[in-house]
């Protein structure tokens, strides 16, 4: 068996720091959003929508927005996932399953990141209602 240490799962790190002047090729963007897309989700409801973002000037105004999101401003590339409660499984209780389902796609972002050799860490908003309504 070959060392499992090696492995990306096992090598991934959150990172706070970034060289905001290198951006982030195309190519590398749309295996990152392919991957997202590869997450596992109830039902194959699939209810994420990725917000791109890679403009300066837009990634500085969410810094603002709260404390955390001011690592946003330190990076080239941000990716926002949204979660689509009209396309979410619901249960028979009727609650929607979309977190979830955003968890996994967003892990799979960071672990292709980590395998890119890019850096990337995971900023949350959910559940804090504050950051929600931001």
């Amino acid at each position: 068996m070959e060392n499992i240490n090696n492995s990306t799962i096992f090598t991934r790190r959150s990172i706070r720091s970034f060289i905001k002047e290198k951006k982030v090729e195309q190519e590398k963007v749309d295996i990152l959003l392919r991957a997202a897309q590869q997450a596992p989700s109830a039902c194959n409801k699939q209810p994420w929508e990725f917000l791109v973002l890679d403009d300066e000037k837009i990634i500085d105004s969410i810094a603002p927005i709260d404390k955390h999101y001011v690592l946003a401003a330190k990076a080239p590339l941000v990716i926002i996932v949204l979660g689509n409660e009209k396309t979410s499984y619901r249960g028979e209780n009727g609650l929607a399953w979309y977190p979830q389902d955003l968890s996994a796609s967003i892990q799979n972002i960071l672990l292709q990141a980590a395998e890119l050799g890019l850096g990337s860490v995971w900023i949350g908003t959910y559940p804090d209602e504050k950051r929600i309504n931001g």
